[in-house]
């Protein structure tokens, strides 16, 4: 188990990416009326929650605390959830904010990940996974669009 500071600092992105999406999904529930969509929201709020467990887990073997999403980025996703939800909280509208906001989370972890500065393969392998799953969410809502 390599416990540089590296593998702690991407540790924390695939904790703070994961509580992002929970955070998101988490304001978007009360809000869309679709069960289809809802089902498929409770679904991703639940991958979200695992690599978030699982991440915490390896930052506690590593004698590190997770550190939360910022509140300004928490009070900002809560505000862009309302507002996009306003304009519209139908399948289609929802799936494209969420599309976005994957794409996000691909782009960010796949730049940690390239950075090549975690060599501990069990977390770049958890890195890959959360990338992964991002991806995989968004395969899954494209059908919502």
């Amino acid at each position: 188990m390599e416990n540089s500071q590296n593998t702690v600092d991407l540790l924390s992105e695939i904790y703070r990416g994961a509580k992002m999406g929970v955070e998101t999904i988490n304001n978007l529930l009360s809000k869309v009326n679709d069960n289809k969509i809802y089902d498929e929201l409770k679904y991703q709020l639940q991958t979200y929650e695992e690599i978030a467990n699982e991440s915490c887990v390896e930052l506690s073997r590593r004698n590190s605390e997770p550190k939360d999403i910022s509140l300004m980025n928490k009070v900002s996703a809560k505000m862009s959830v309302g507002i996009n939800t306003l304009i519209s909280n139908n399948p289609s509208h929802v799936a494209d904010m969420l599309i976005k906001g994957n794409t996000m989370g691909v782009t960010e972890m796949t730049k940690n990940l390239n950075s090549g500065q975690c060599t501990d393969k069990e977390i770049q392998a958890l890195a890959d996974r959360f990338i992964k799953l991002e991806q995989d969410n968004i395969d899954r809502l494209k059908k919502f669009l």
